[in-house]
């Protein structure tokens, strides 16, 4: 990979977003519906797709709530979607922690505007170190070290 096509992929990457809560289908889906909304979003963002056998893992392992007679709400596709992109970086107990709330639509809407914010922002400087702010980063970083080194041998 060149110097220019790399930075043609940065410029790409930057300009990449997730939707908001409110964007998700208002009804609920079942299994396969929901890998294909969550793909949709984050194959472009994680250069990989998630699977049924990763969602039923998360299931398993509680750390997203069982869905109801098979069909999946949009607080499950916000919290697979958030463990999908944290996975890259962090073990699933850590994702737990970092997951751990009783609200997770404003959980995620405060995920989506700070991830829409740092991918679009990557160069400045952190500007808060929340919990948030840093592990957000740390998978857009690593993300991004993927691309220029690993993957291409840069």
């Amino acid at each position: 990979m060149t110097e220019e096509t790399y930075q043609k992929w940065l410029q790409d990457f930057k300009q990449l977003r997730l939707p908001e809560f409110k964007d998700f289908p208002d009804l609920d889906l079942y299994m396969d519906q929901v890998i294909q909304e969550v793909n949709r979003y984050l194959t472009p963002i994680l250069g990989t797709k998630i699977t049924k056998t990763m969602v039923n893992s998360y299931v398993k392992m509680e750390i997203v709530t069982r869905p109801t007679k098979k069909k999946y709400n949009a607080s499950h596709i916000a919290s697979i979607m958030m463990i999908s992109i944290f996975k890259t970086a962090f073990a699933l107990d850590t994702i737990k922690q970092l997951l751990a709330t009783d609200d997770i639509e404003t959980y995620f809407n405060q995920f989506i505007r700070r991830f829409n914010h740092e991918i679009s922002h990557l160069e400045e400087p952190v500007a808060s170190f929340s919990q948030l702010e840093i592990a957000i980063r740390t998978v857009l970083y690593k993300l991004i070290l993927e691309q220029k080194i690993v993957k291409n041998n840069y």
